[in-house]
């Protein structure tokens, strides 16, 4: 897709929970001061591409999908990474071919390449003007510190994560457009210097939003 006309980045993130086509995308848009500049649902790929491309025009893209198939066995090292700070991420393998159960995947890597032209992969380095991989899970436990304790559901949790960090959560109805709100979370802190990644660039970084990762693994409330 060609760059719109006009189209000079603005101080915003957009945060975009993917989905298999039939439910569609969500999008969230925050500028730096926290606001919600745009909260959408059932949106296709060519969709949220022009919103996001004609309409918003932000600095930063956070896409809660892998960016590619592992190269180095059942997980990548990114998700690897992240189960040594205790957090659980789903395992993306090697290419699986055609199977039903990967087509939200798909999905996530047709928007990557949809956003490409104008917003690159993130792999390292500063991550303005990219579409960067997040991952919602992680960007909440470690913005609060903690992992969510059984008793908690995860819309409750990270609704009080989004609000802790001065995010209105009203306009946030569903846990998909949570999740976005808390990627494009994590693309405002990328943008104000808060963030680091885990991963290896030949198959996928996960940007997080703190600046520094934990020195042993995160625990829930109250555990010793």
């Amino acid at each position: 897709m060609a760059k719109a006309p006009n189209s000079t980045p603005r101080r915003i993130a957009v945060g975009i929970d993917v989905a298999e086509e039939r439910k569609g995308l969500d999008i969230v848009a925050l500028d730096l001061d926290r606001r919600l500049l745009e909260s959408a649902g059932h949106q296709s790929v060519e969709g949220a591409a022009r919103l996001v491309l004609e309409q918003i025009r932000p600095e930063i893209v956070c896409i809660d999908s892998p960016s590619s198939w592992s190269r180095s066995g059942k997980s990548r090292a990114a998700e690897r990474e992240l189960r040594v700070l205790g957090i659980t991420a789903f395992c993306t393998g090697p290419d699986p071919g055609s199977h039903p159960f990967y087509r939200w995947m798909q999905v996530g890597f047709s928007i990557y390449a949809a956003l490409a032209p104008t917003y690159t992969l993130f792999r390292a380095g500063d991550p303005a003007k990219s579409a960067a991989e997040v991952f919602p899970e992680a960007s909440a436990v470690l913005l609060a510190g903690r992992l969510r304790c059984r008793d908690e559901t995860k819309l409750t949790f990270r609704r009080e994560v989004l609000s802790q960090h001065g995010v209105e959560v009203s306009g946030l109805p569903t846990i998909d457009r949570v999740d976005a709100a808390l990627a494009a979370l994590t693309g405002l802190r990328s943008l104000e210097g808060s963030c680091t990644a885990v991963g290896d660039p030949a198959e996928g970084v996960i940007l997080l939003p703190v600046a520094e990762l934990p020195a042993r693994p995160l625990r829930r409330a109250g555990a010793r």
